[in-house]
């Protein structure tokens, strides 16, 4: 592919400008407690990030593109330059419209979604706790490997599947 060198170097290009010179410039505008550039960089996260998860979901369709990096680059410039102030467009032509409309809807979700979390990890900590201590108190019983199927599925909460049904069949 003709492009792969300039792939090669706007990729790092694109990291740099895209998160390390925003996080600075981030850190400064905290820094000196001016509210207009806390909220323009704030402003470019939101943006940033939202363009980052659809980036991900879509990379195997864009990535192939010819002049994807560089054409990324000049987004990301456009977002952050104060001349265009991309971010700030975007974020009030089609963000905030967005997410006023369906905030309750977000919120709800992500509240369930947090519940859930908390449920898994509880019981996975509680499975561990008690297969640890089952091994504490069996020192002289035959241990079993970390990788084993049947571990893997004490320690997994009851309505994740992990691909075999019965523990027993895996073996």
């Amino acid at each position: 592919m003709a492009f792969k060198p300039l792939a090669l170097l706007c990729k790092p290009i694109a990291v740099t400008v895209g998160f390390i010179y925003p996080a600075y410039a981030s850190y400064k505008a905290l820094e000196s407690k001016s509210p207009h550039a806390a909220a323009q960089w704030l402003t470019y996260w939101v943006v940033f990030s939202l363009f980052t998860v659809l980036e991900y979901f879509a990379d195997w369709l864009i990535s192939w593109l010819p002049l994807y990096y560089l054409l990324k680059l000049a987004f990301i410039l456009w977002l952050q330059l104060p001349q265009t102030q991309g971010a700030t467009v975007l974020y009030l032509k089609g963000i905030q419209p967005f997410v006023k409309k369906h905030e309750e809807e977000i919120d709800r979700a992500l509240e369930d979604t947090w519940r859930k979390a908390e449920g898994s990890v509880f019981e996975v900590k509680s499975k561990t706790m008690g297969w640890l201590s089952g091994q504490v108190t069996n020192r002289n019983a035959p241990s079993r490997q970390a990788s084993s199927p049947t571990l893997i599925a004490e320690l997994m909460p009851d309505d994740v599947e992990i691909g075999v049904k019965d523990p027993e069949d895996a073996l």
